[in-house]
C-alpha cells in the first residue's frame, strides 16, 4: 500500500490523468477542460498558499496578463493567477522555477543568449515543419508581436510551470528521483504538446513536437530561468507569423 501512494506513484497517476485530459480535449474539440482545471487549481493555489503570495508576484502577473490579453483576453486574463499561484507554491522548495535570477553574475546576457539561440534554432525548425503545408508570404504586423507573446506567457506559464507546480503538490517537499523528473518533464511537455491538436492525433507529428519544442522548454525553465523560456517560445512563433504571414 505504501508503494501506491509513493511519490512516484501519484505522479505516474497525475501524468495519467493529465495526458488523458489532453487526448480527451483534442478528440471532443474542448479547450475549455483546459480552463477549469486551470481555474480549479489557481484557486486552490491561491487559497492554500496565500501568505506565501508577494506583491512583486502580483505586479509581474498584472504585467505578463495585460500583454497577453491584447492577444486573447481569456488566455491573458489566465496568466495572472497562473503566475502568481504557481510563484506562491514553488516559494522555498528545492528545485523552484524562477522568473530570473537577479543574483547570478551575466544572468541577462545569459538569458538573452538562450532566447536568441534556442528561440532561432527552432524557430528554423518549425519553418521547415511548416513549408510543405504552408506558402511562404513574409509580412510584419504588430498583432504578430502580441499573438507570439500570448503564446509565450499562457503556454509557458499555464501549461508548463503551473503543472509543474503541481507535481510539487504531489510529491510534497523532496528532491525529485530520476524517475520523477522524468515524470515532471512528461507532464510538462505533452498536454501543452497536444494543444496544438486538433480533431485528430498524427503519432509521429506528437513525438517529433514533444522533443522539438516541447522538451527544449521545459529544460530551459528547469536549467535556465521562465523568462528564457518565455522568450524562446515567443520568438519561434513569431518568425512563423512573419514568415508565413499569419
Amino acid at each position: 500500500m505504501s508503494k501506491l501512494n509513493s511519490p512516484t506513484a501519484r505522479l505516474a497517476l497525475l501524468a495519467f490523468c493529465l495526458i488523458g485530459l489532453g487526448f480527451l480535449t483534442v478528440i471532443l474539440n474542448l479547450m475549455v477542460l483546459w480552463f477549469v482545471l486551470f481555474a480549479v487549481l489557481c484557486g486552490y493555489f491561491l487559497f492554500r498558499y496565500r501568505n506565501q503570495i508577494r506583491r512583486q508576484d502580483c505586479i509581474l502577473g498584472v504585467i505578463f496578463a495585460s500583454i497577453a490579453m491584447i492577444s486573447h483576453p481569456l488566455m491573458g486574463f489566465f496568466v495572472l493567477p497562473g503566475y502568481v499561484a504557481s510563484a506562491a507554491r514553488m516559494r522555498d522548495i528545492p528545485q523552484p522555477i524562477v522568473l530570473y535570477h537577479p543574483g547570478k553574475k551575466n544572468e541577462f546576457w545569459k538569458t538573452m543568449g538562450w532566447i536568441l539561440a534556442a528561440g532561432s534554432c527552432l524557430g528554423v525548425f518549425n519553418l521547415w515543419l511548416g513549408s510543405s503545408q504552408l506558402t511562404i508570404a513574409p509580412s510584419f504586423q504588430l498583432k504578430f508581436l502580441f499573438d507570439a507573446l500570448r503564446a509565450g506567457l499562457f503556454e509557458e506559464i499555464l501549461f508548463r510551470t503551473l503543472l509543474y507546480a503541481l507535481c510539487i503538490e504531489v510529491m510534497g517537499k523532496i528532491k525529485p528521483t530520476p524517475a520523477q523528473t522524468a515524470l515532471c518533464l512528461l507532464i510538462m511537455i505533452l498536454p501543452h504538446v497536444l494543444i496544438h491538436f486538433s480533431g485528430t492525433i498524427e503519432i509521429g507529428s506528437l513525438i517529433v513536437m514533444s522533443v522539438a519544442f516541447g522538451l527544449p522548454f521545459a529544460l530551459l525553465q528547469w536549467k535556465v530561468n521562465l523568462s528564457a523560456a518565455i522568450g524562446a517560445h515567443a520568438l519561434v512563433d513569431l518568425i512563423r507569423f512573419i514568415v508565413f504571414g499569419a
